[in-house]
């Protein structure tokens, strides 16, 4: 597989190659792209459904990424006056950057369905006489013991004494999903890492590296107005499908692709040729 990784740059420079690639013809539930899609917009209120297209607005080949050096400093006086200074000083990186094979700007547009209602009512109960393990069972869907450390007290009825009610929140059923409904856009980046080898550890060290240091160079809003954003970008790890040919391959490409996406990362085999 010599030269797999310049033969996918050469494909990719074709932009029905790259649509192919996010949207293969095998694939008309457009299951990779929701798979990458759910790798950076955890779904909490919203479920994508259906995928109506994805266009690339950027694309970029052997793209750098590296983690910049962080120096955090403290200074404080108490006597005669208090003062106290805090300070970040960050510089580029002094270290050999990480390569992203191909990097993809896109907007996804998708139709979602709600995945609950809206708040309907609000009850509460008053539990500030109950027995301790009346109280406990009450909050048995709790990490109590982590509570009670953030809330820094001792003991049940401290913790008693500042919870002394328990809220239930209703929300209605959520609507029945409407495919008519109009569609939403995602902006989505995605990372592209090319293997000429199926080396699954290598792989995985590579990946942890690149995202690593891509997280921590490229800040990330902590929610979109559906969930949580997990990631600054979506990875797609591209073999070459003649590695599950050779003789004892690490795997089938079902346990390839479960085993990136336990990290994840969403798997994909092309021909090289």
């Amino acid at each position: 597989m010599t030269g797999f990784p310049d033969k996918m740059m050469i494909r990719y420079l074709d932009p029905a190659q790259v649509g192919r690639l996010l949207r293969p013809e095998d694939d008309p539930e457009s299951d990779r792209l929701r798979s990458l899609l759910a790798a950076v917009y955890e779904p909490s209120r919203l479920e994508v459904r259906s995928v109506d297209s994805v266009t690339v607005t950027a694309k970029d080949f052997q793209v750098p990424v590296s983690v910049p050096w962080r120096a955090h400093g403290s200074w404080e006086k108490l006597l005669p006056d208090v003062a106290q200074s805090r300070a970040v000083l960050e510089m580029p990186s002094v270290t050999a950057p990480h390569w992203i094979d191909l990097a993809l700007d896109t907007v996804v547009t998708a139709r979602v369905a709600l995945t609950e209602g809206a708040l309907e009512s609000i009850d509460s109960e008053d539990v500030s006489a109950l027995p301790e393990d009346e109280f406990v069972a009450r909050f048995d869907f709790l990490d109590l013991a982590e509570l009670m450390r953030r809330a820094k007290v001792a003991d049940y009825r401290d913790l008693q004494d500042q919870f002394p009610r328990l809220y239930r929140l209703h929300y209605a059923q959520a609507p029945p999903f409407d495919p008519n409904a109009p569609a939403r856009s995602y902006r989505l980046r995605i990372s592209v890492l090319f293997f000429a080898e199926l080396d699954l550890a290598a792989s995985l060290r590579r990946l942890a590296q690149c995202r690593g240091a891509q997280d921590d160079s490229r800040p990330r809003p902590d929610a979109y107005d559906g969930g949580a954003l997990l990631a600054t970008s979506a990875w797609l790890a591209v073999f070459p499908a003649a590695a599950l040919t050779v003789p004892d391959p690490p795997g089938s490409a079902r346990e390839v692709s479960d085993l990136l996406a336990a990290e994840g990362c969403v798997t994909a085999f092309v021909d090289a040729e």
